[in-house]
């Protein structure tokens, strides 16, 4: 099960934006052991994520944070949140499961009864993240996901409704988890070196970036500032800055921003600059990134109202900027 998912996120991992796979929107269940993990660098989804960490991972990067993980872990990750496993040494036996789930997902889980997005990212502003789970809650959370994932191709009334059954019991042990009074949160790793360039970089992604001045500001060379950013986040620094900008957009085209306005907020020169990388690291033009299927719910969640249709604005092309080119 491991090397068929594996296979499918290859294609649904598009430039550091990973979906749901086998054609959801609404949530998706895995549960799986790799016996050797390779880096997979950091990433963002436009809905939640809650992963849990069993066994063989060493570090998770979160923002600005970087944590050390343990088993029976829970970290939340938000829409639009950057994080990833980072593999500094070799990661063997590698198991978690996660759930991913879309706001409306979220909200329905609710019942009406409460606002599950405001508990979980509550928790996140109040504590950090990488909660601890006790082993019973973690073993619990991991049946449901096999379950889940095991009745996701069914389609039938029947399948659904026992799904949304195990999404609440998974939900209400990650709720419990997250506002345990006095838990020992994951312990957050000191800022070496290249962890404090990636928080600067998170800081001021939209302003313009050179490799030269972020490797003089840190007192490293730059092959030595390429080679171990790599290492960090699988990617260059003009591809993380670029992933950054991007990530951004994609948030605030879900707001309702003008695209033009979009592309000046976060950092590009000119608007066919951010419309060549748009396509680049999301598939879609940002025109139909904004009408692409996706409820109300979900751009809501982006922190505005499902935008109304407007005429993409038209621009030349142009050349690349000169920004933190490596």
């Amino acid at each position: 099960m491991v090397g068929v998912w594996m296979k499918k996120q290859e294609v649904l991992l598009f430039e550091g934006f990973s979906g749901m796979g086998n054609g959801r929107t609404d949530y998706e269940a895995f549960h799986g052991v790799a016996p050797r993990m390779l880096n997979w660098g950091s990433h963002c989804h436009d809905f939640y994520e809650f992963y849990i960490h069993f066994h063989g991972g060493h570090q998770m990067s979160y923002e600005n944070q970087f944590y050390a993980l343990a088993p029976c872990q829970l970290f939340v990750f938000p829409p639009f949140s950057i994080h990833g496993l980072v593999c500094l040494e070799e990661t063997l036996n590698y198991e978690r499961a996660f759930l991913y789930c879309s706001a409306e997902t979220l909200k329905r889980a609710g019942c009406g009864q409460m606002d599950l997005d405001f508990a979980f990212r509550a928790a996140l502003s109040d504590k950090g993240n990488g909660f601890p789970m006790r082993l019973e809650d973690a073993q619990v959370c991991r049946e449901c996901l096999r379950n889940i994932h095991a009745n996701e191709q069914k389609r039938t009334p029947e399948a659904e409704f026992e799904n949304y059954s195990l999404i609440l019991t998974f939900l209400n042990r990650a709720l419990k988890a997250v506002r345990e009074k006095d838990a020992k949160l994951a312990q957050q790793m000191q800022p070496g070196p290249m962890m404090q360039v990636i928080s600067y970089i998170n800081d001021h992604y939209r302003e313009p970036l050179q490799l030269r001045e972020i490797a003089e500001k840190f007192n490293l060379s730059q092959s030595a500032l390429s080679h171990d950013f790599v290492r960090y986040t699988n990617r260059s620094v003009y591809s993380y800055i670029l992933f950054r900008r991007i990530s951004m957009a994609r948030q605030l085209i879900l707001a309702g921003e003008a695209l033009g306005e979009v592309s000046e907020i976060c950092g590009f020169a000119d608007y066919s600059n951010f419309l060549r990388n748009f396509r680049k690291y999301t598939g879609m033009s940002p025109r139909e990134y904004r009408n692409y299927p996706s409820s109300d719910a979900e751009k809501a969640q982006a922190g505005g109202k499902a935008p109304s249709r407007r005429k993409e604005e038209t621009a030349s092309k142009g050349n690349p900027p000169a920004e933190a080119e490596e």
